[in-house]
């Protein structure tokens, strides 16, 4: 699974925000780190997702259409 390669700190802030739907401001208050911290950490994320996808775009096209709805701007 993608996600369980993720670093530990990417991997929780990713989890809490679309495993619990926690926003970034709540995610940070949590975490007792910044929201700037957690917006980093989930562009982190967000880019060795797509790097494992990289060969296969289709795929990447589906799940980030259906992610995008979650990523709070």
């Amino acid at each position: 699974m993608i996600v369980a390669k993720l670093p530990p700190k990417c991997r929780e802030i990713l989890l809490l925000n679309k495993r619990d739907g926690l926003k970034y401001k709540e995610i940070a208050l949590k975490l007792n780190v910044s929201e700037k911290t957690v917006e980093s950490q989930m562009r982190i994320a967000f880019k060795k997702i797509r790097g494992e996808f990289k060969n296969d775009k289709q795929f990447f096209v589906i799940i980030f259409n259906k992610l995008s709805k979650y990523i709070d701007y």
